[in-house]
């Protein structure tokens, strides 16, 4: 089974990015998960035609079997640089790269609501008609205080209730992906 972690932001340091290479540390044995970033992607407009990068992300994420985000909050909502890749997912590619694709979000923020609202607008955005992704309900983690939480030298998550949400969301996720490719 193949994953791709998507690292939601352009950002140069991000505990998001932190907690993708987590998961796909921590669970590189039940999936084999790739960490994505989307920092080189070529902003969405709908008149242009993607460059040799963004045609990869597009055919990288149409390949995989399932998809993670892993998503700040700017604002209480995604960044404007998530917002851009999900676009040429669903407006450019059209809804077969994500039509029914499993999906999961994830995030974690400075904050004591750990992007919740970023997660949220995600969600919908993956249940929009031009996504049509098939996202698992009710399997969320709300990671706050991120820079109380991941250890700045590793970047693996430390706090062991989280881990623990983390291991039953990814339990579930993982099967929910088993599922859905059969």
């Amino acid at each position: 089974m193949k994953l791709l972690a998507i690292v939601g932001t352009n950002a140069p340091f991000s505990y998001n990015r932190f907690l993708a290479k987590f998961i796909a540390k921590r669970y590189g044995n039940k999936a084999d998960i790739e960490v994505k970033e989307i920092d080189q992607l070529k902003p969405f407009c709908r008149t242009d035609e993607p460059d040799e990068i963004t045609k990869k992300w597009i055919e990288d994420v149409k390949a995989a079997d399932g998809v993670i985000l892993t998503t700040p909050e700017y604002d209480h909502s995604i960044p404007s640089s998530l917002k851009s890749a999900l676009e040429w997912l669903g407006s450019h590619a059209g809804p077969n790269v994500m039509k029914m694709k499993p999906a999961m979000v994830v995030g974690t923020s400075y904050g004591i609501q750990g992007s919740s609202r970023a997660q949220e607008d995600a969600r919908e955005i993956l249940l929009s008609p031009d996504m049509s992704a098939n996202v698992l309900p009710g399997n969320e983690v709300l990671i706050g205080g991120a820079a109380n939480n991941f250890d700045k030298e590793t970047g693996d998550l430390t706090n062991e209730t989280y881990i623990k949400q983390l291991d039953d969301v990814m339990n579930n996720f993982v099967k929910f992906v088993e599922q859905a490719n059969k």
